[in-house]
């Protein structure tokens, strides 16, 4: 709704990374809430968890994506794949360990 208000721009994402390591509960095949929380501030080595080079790769993604957001507005940026602003349902940038063809 604000989106479509004109009130500026909203950036939606679904973080959709199967953690590795064992679960936490045998419900968690997904991704659960908070689970990008390791990637969004870089902390992957702070955690218990066996992360692979492509979760690193990940997080750097995540991080400038997040600190460009803050800096300007606009998660955006060289080297990043386009993350749109969201109008319509389906416009949701997919986060995984595998990245999109830019």
């Amino acid at each position: 709704r604000r989106a479509k208000s004109g009130r500026g721009k909203i950036y939606v994402y679904r973080f959709a990374r199967k953690l590795p390591g064992r679960k936490a509960y045998s419900f968690h095949d997904e991704a659960f809430h908070s689970a990008e929380l390791w990637y969004v501030f870089g902390t992957l080595e702070r955690s218990w968890r066996p992360f692979t080079a492509a979760d690193a790769e990940l997080s750097r993604r995540m991080v400038r994506y997040w600190t460009n957001f803050a800096k300007n507005g606009n998660p955006n940026g060289d080297g990043l794949s386009p993350w749109q602003p969201c109008a319509e349902e389906d416009d949701i940038l997919l986060l995984d360990a595998e990245p999109p063809a830019i």
